[in-house]
C-alpha cells in the first residue's frame, strides 16, 4: 500500500484518537499501561497463532473411514475416506474404494464425524485472540460486519497464509446518517451515498452494510449504487423502511438481528405482513439471538462470567463485565425482557414461511459475549426458539456460502476448500455435537485438538496478565514497536483505534520516537478510497 502524505496521515490519526482522548489531556498511568499492554498481548497472541500454524499438517492428507456430514440433506454417510491436496478436497467416497495416497498424512476417522466448518456471519473483530477462539470452536469462515482498512490488511495476511485465521469476508464501513461513535460513515446526500459505495468497492470490501438510521432517499441511493457496483446490500433494515421495500426494491441480501421485522425503537414486532413482504425474494435472516446477553445483570450475568471459556477474555474486560454484573439497571432489564419476547414472536411468525437462516453472533460487541463460543450458544438459542435442527445445521455451514455467493466452501465434495471440523458425535442428531470438537482443518491444514488446546492454554495465560505489571520502559517499548512493525510487514494489522491510543500513550510517556514510528504504522493502513475517516460523536 502507498502511504498517505504526512498531513493526511496526521489528520487520520487525530480523528482516530479524538473519540476517547480530549485534546491536550494526558492519560492516567493505569490507562497508559492498559493501552500499551493491549499491544503487547496482541504480539504474544500472534506468536501463539504462528506456533499453532507450524504444528499443523499440510500437503496431502487422508482422513479414512469417517462418517461424513451431508449438511444439505442433514444426513450422515458412513465409512467414507477423504483425500485433501493443495488445500482442496481432491477425492471423497467409499473407504473401501479409496485411491492410493502415497506419502499422505493419515487421520483415522473411525467412530468420528467430519462436518463442513462453521461460519459466523456477523462478527466485529478487535483483537487477534478472536481468530484463535473461532478456530478452536470449529469456525473456518466469518463475515466482518463493520469493515475498516486494517481489516483488509488482515484479510491479505490470511489469504497469503501469513496469519492463521478463518477465511474473512468483509463488509464496508457501516453507512448511516448518524456517526455511531465513529463506527459508521455518515452520508447526508444521495451523491455522498453513491460516492461512499463506489469508494468501498474500489477499496476492496465484499458487501455494503447499512444501519438503523438512514433516510429512504439515502437508503435507495446506497442500494442502487451497490447493485450498479455488483455488491450485495446487507445489514439492518433502517427505521421507517418497510420490509417489503428493503427486500423487493433495495434487494437486501441478508437481514441482521431481525431488524425491520422487529421495530427497533420500541422492540415490538412489526405489524407488516411478513408473508407479503418476503414473497418471491431471495434473502437470508441472521437473528443473532445472542445479542440479548449484553443486557444481563446479577446472577444471570455472573453465571456467564463463570463459564470456562471466560478465561480467554482479557482480564481488564472481565473486570469491566463483573462491574456490569454487580450493577442494577431497570432499563437493561426492561430491554432484555422486551427483546427476548420480540425475538421469539418474530421467529414464530417467520417459521411458517420457511426463511433461509444464518448463524451470526455479533461477537464481540456485547458484555459477556465470547467470540467462537458465542456461535455454539447461538446455535442452541436458535434451536430453543423452534428453528428446525436441519435448518440450523445448514445455517451454520452451507447457507453462508450461498448467501455470500461463494461456491468453494460449505459442503464436503471434490473441489471445495478443505474447511472442516471433526466431531465426536453426530450433529444431525444433536447440534451439541459441535461442542465435541476433535480437530479442525482450515484451508487444508489439519490442526489436532491437542495442539488447539495447548494454544488455548497459552492464550489464557496471556489474557490473565495484569496491566499494572506491564513494563513500559523505553527499552521494552522499542522492542514492542519493532514487533508491531514485523507483523505489519506480513500484513498482520492490529485494530487501528487501539493502536492510535497506544500512539498517544507513548507520547504521554515522552517516547516521541517510538510514538512516531507506531503512528506511521497506523496511518499506512489508509490509502485512496480507504482513507475515508469516520466522524466522531454520539448517535
Amino acid at each position: 500500500m502507498k502511504l498517505l502524505n504526512a498531513l493526511a496521515a496526521s489528520a487520520a490519526l487525530a480523528a482516530l484518537c479524538a473519540a476517547s482522548q480530549p485534546a491536550g489531556a494526558a492519560k492516567s498511568p493505569a490507562t497508559i499501561h492498559a493501552d500499551l499492554h493491549w499491544v503487547a498481548q496482541e504480539i504474544e497472541t500472534a506468536g501463539v497463532l504462528d506456533e499453532l500454524k507450524r504444528r499443523g499438517h499440510t500437503g496431502v492428507i487422508a482422513i479414512r473411514d469417517v462418517s461424513l456430514v451431508d449438511a444439505a440433506n442433514a444426513r450422515v454417510i458412513a465409512h467414507q475416506t477423504m483425500i485433501v491436496r493443495n488445500g482442496k478436497i481432491d477425492w471423497v467416497g467409499d473407504a473401501a474404494r479409496a485411491p492410493d495416497a502415497a506419502g499422505a498424512f493419515t487421520i483415522d476417522g473411525k467412530g468420528l464425524y467430519l462436518a463442513p466448518g462453521l461460519t459466523d456471519m456477523h462478527v466485529h473483530t478487535d483483537q487477534l485472540s478472536e481468530q484463535l477462539l473461532r478456530i478452536a470452536t470449529g469456525i473456518t469462515s466469518f463475515r466482518e460486519m463493520d469493515g475498516f482498512p486494517w481489516m483488509l490488511e488482515t484479510r491479505r495476511a490470511i489469504q497469503s497464509d501469513a496469519l492463521l485465521a478463518p477465511n474473512a469476508y468483509i463488509a464496508g464501513t457501516i453507512i448511516a446518517d448518524q456517526p455511531f461513535y465513529g463506527y459508521a460513515v455518515v452520508v447526508r446526500s444521495e451523491d455522498e451515498a453513491r460516492k461512499i459505495v463506489r469508494d468501498q468497492k474500489v477499496c476492496g470490501y465484499d458487501f455494503i452494510k447499512v444501519h438503523n438510521s438512514l433516510a429512504e432517499r439515502l437508503f435507495d441511493a446506497v442500494a442502487d449504487q451497490a447493485h450498479t457496483e455488483g455488491m450485495d446490500l446487507v445489514g439492518h433494515i433502517p427505521h421507517d423502511i418497510s420490509i417489503d421495500h428493503a427486500l423487493h426494491s433495495a434487494h437486501m441480501r441478508t437481514v441482521e438481528h431481525l431488524k425491520g421485522f422487529i421495530n427497533d425503537r420500541n422492540l415490538i414486532v412489526s405489524e407488516e405482513d411478513y408473508a407479503k413482504a418476503t414473497a418471491g425474494v431471495e434473502y437470508w435472516q441472521a437473528p443473532s439471538l445472542y445479542t440479548s446477553i449484553g443486557y444481563l445483570h446479577g446472577d444471570a450475568a455472573k453465571a456467564e462470567l463463570a463459564k470456562p471459556a471466560m478465561q480467554y477474555v482479557p482480564l481488564r474486560r472481565r473486570e469491566e463485565w463483573l462491574q456490569a454484573a454487580n450493577a442494577t439497571s431497570a432499563r437493561d432489564d426492561k430491554i432484555h425482557a422486551r427483546l427476548t419476547v420480540a425475538q421469539q414472536a418474530a421467529i414464530d411468525r417467520l417459521l411458517p414461511l420457511h426463511p433461509r437462516w444464518l448463524v451470526g453472533t455479533d461477537a464481540a460487541g456485547y458484555n459477556f459475549n465470547i467470540p467462537g463460543y458465542a456461535l455454539l450458544d447461538e446455535i442452541d438459542l436458535m434451536a430453543s426458539a423452534g428453528i428446525p435442527q436441519a435448518d440450523i445445521l445448514r445455517a451454520a455451514t452451507l447457507e453462508p456460502a450461498k448467501a455470500m455467493r461463494q461456491t468453494d466452501f460449505g459442503e464436503i465434495m471434490p473441489g471445495m476448500r478443505a474447511d472442516l471440523v471433526m466431531l465426536g458425535q453426530d450433529p444431525t442428531k444433536a447440534l451439541s455435537a459441535f461442542r465435541d470438537n476433535r480437530g479442525v482443518m482450515l484451508r487444508g491444514r489439519w490442526l489436532a485438538r491437542a495442539d488447539i488446546d495447548n494454544a488455548l492454554t497459552r492464550l489464557a495465560a496471556i489474557e490473565a496478565e495484569q496491566d499494572a505489571d506491564f513494563d513500559v520502559s523505553a527499552a521494552a517499548m522499542q522492542q514492542m514497536v519493532a514487533a508491531v512493525r514485523n507483523l505489519s510487514e506480513k500484513h498482520i494489522a492490529l485494530e487501528a483505534m487501539h493502536l492510535a491510543e497506544a500512539v498517544q500513550s507513548l507520547r504521554d510517556l515522552g517516547l516521541a520516537n517510538e510514538s512516531a514510528q507506531l503512528e506511521m504504522l497506523v496511518t499506512s493502513l489508509q490509502t485512496g478510497a480507504c482513507a475515508q475517516v469516520t466522524p466522531q460523536g454520539g448517535d
